[in-house]
């Protein structure tokens, strides 16, 4: 299967998002659990995206110490995903490299019954700096999907598929990255 190499035009900050996992540089500070609604959720691992020399970001994906990697792949338990920056990215790049990864899960009528939603949540993004800490949650319990910026959250949505999509991102098959998918997916049992 053909890794998502960056392709002609996209620039760099889509190919910087398609960076390999490994251990992040943030690990130490990271908390091994937090809570989201009534839900407790622990670490289930982290990785760093990175291009050429350079980390992008760390990411560190939190869900249900009990849940299994088909539970967490198909939206079916609340968790978290966070993902904090250490360069500049464009929302332009990161939508580019959002579809790199949908295009490949998702084919022709399925793909354009989703763009919508995608197109949705990425409408509430914006380009990020150094430091700056995207975090996506879905409690499906609540049915509420939200994504923040900081702390401050910017999206919001009862949408199980979307939550399933975005999520899948990283976490479906194929991922947009083999390498950090198995990063964030390293204690799930």
């Amino acid at each position: 299967m053909n890794r998502r190499a960056p392709r002609a035009g996209l620039g760099l900050g889509l190919a910087i998002l398609l960076g390999w996992g490994s251990a992040p540089a943030l690990a130490d500070s990271l908390e091994t659990e937090q809570s989201l609604g009534d839900s407790a959720l622990v670490l289930q691992g982290s990785g760093t995206a990175r291009y050429l020399i350079w980390d992008v970001y760390d990411a560190a994906l939190y869900a249900p110490a009990e849940a299994n990697e088909n539970a967490i792949v198909n939206a079916e338990v609340p968790m978290s995903l966070i993902l904090e920056y250490h360069r500049d990215v464009g929302v332009e790049d990161i939508r580019k490299a959002t579809w790199v990864a949908l295009d490949e899960q998702y084919a022709g009528e399925e793909r354009e019954a989703i763009r919508p939603k995608i197109d949705a949540i990425q409408n509430a993004m914006i380009d990020v700096t150094d430091d700056d800490r995207y975090r996506l949650d879905w409690d499906p319990e609540a049915r509420r999907l939200t994504l923040s910026l900081n702390d401050e959250i910017r999206f919001e949505s009862a949408d199980r598929e979307l939550a399933r999509a975005y999520f899948g991102i990283w976490l479906a098959e194929p991922p947009l990255s083999d390498q950090l998918r198995t990063a964030l997916l390293s204690r799930v049992d």
